[in-house]
């Protein structure tokens, strides 16, 4: 089955002037990722099949349907398969891979599934602490971002700058210079090869129109200095943004 590699510690060594590095341990989505590879170098999966259903395969395998996902996304962006949302997973041929940059392109990447939960957790206590905390000026500043946010979401905007805006502006709003901090590094992952895909593969439409009164939601506790609530709102919004990462690849509901 799937065996993890060990990664080294200690202080780093020296070669003369090289320096030897520690070898990082691949995430498990890359263990999955090169299984499921090796699988299709082997002729298991011919060029052109569709792969079995994510939780036939992730039962196969052995391991959950969240890091199944990434893995099939890090082949895709290797060009090893083929993702069609609605249809299924299906292996691309050899000559069709021609152009389609190397699988490290993603290699040492963070779990998107993890960054989702971390967030969940920051920035549920962000959103209590500004709905206590912010100023009128920072609430000025979020609502010009909600407005901004809003009209991406409605336009289908692959990218909304101010989706991550609002975002930040909550944390610099609780007045905690390190959640700050936190939650600038976990945005920094969304425009990473791998979690930038997912969105672009499993967020539809009617996701992002949902996006805007969850949004509002928070917006609106946080403005009512209700930190309960917002705390809520934005445990259901992450929650939510991170269940329809998971929407089937057949038969979406």
């Amino acid at each position: 089955m799937l065996s993890s590699v060990p990664g080294s510690g200690g202080s780093v060594a020296h070669c003369g002037a090289m320096p030897i590095e520690p070898i990082a341990a691949p995430r498990l989505y890359e263990h999955i990722a090169d299984a499921i590879a090796a699988l299709i170098e082997a002729g298991e999966f011919a060029p052109g099949e569709r792969l079995p259903g994510e939780r036939t395969l992730a039962a196969k395998l052995g391991v959950s349907r969240t890091s199944l996902r990434e893995a099939l996304a890090a082949l895709e962006l290797a060009g090893r398969v083929t993702i069609r949302v609605g249809s299924g997973v299906y292996v691309r041929a050899a000559r069709d891979r021609r152009g389609v940059r190397a699988a490290s392109r993603t290699r040492g990447e963070t779990s998107p599934f993890d960054v989702f939960r971390a967030r969940r957790l920051v920035e549920a206590e962000t959103a209590a602490l500004a709905a206590r905390h912010a100023s009128p000026a920072q609430l000025r500043a979020l609502e010009a971002a909600f407005e901004r946010l809003a009209a991406d979401m409605r336009e289908n905007r692959v990218v909304s700058r101010a989706d991550r805006r609002f975002h930040t502006l909550i944390a610099e709003a609780s007045g905690n210079t390190a959640f700050a901090q936190i939650v600038e590094a976990l945005w920094a992952q969304q425009s990473r090869p791998l979690t930038a895909r997912m969105e672009s593969l499993f967020v539809t439409p009617g996701r992002k129109r949902d996006n805007v009164g969850e949004h509002r939601r928070i917006l609106d506790a946080i403005r009512a200095r209700d930190p309960v609530a917002a705390r809520k709102a934005m445990r259901v919004h992450l929650a939510n943004a991170e269940r329809q990462r998971l929407a089937e690849t057949r038969g979406r509901p």
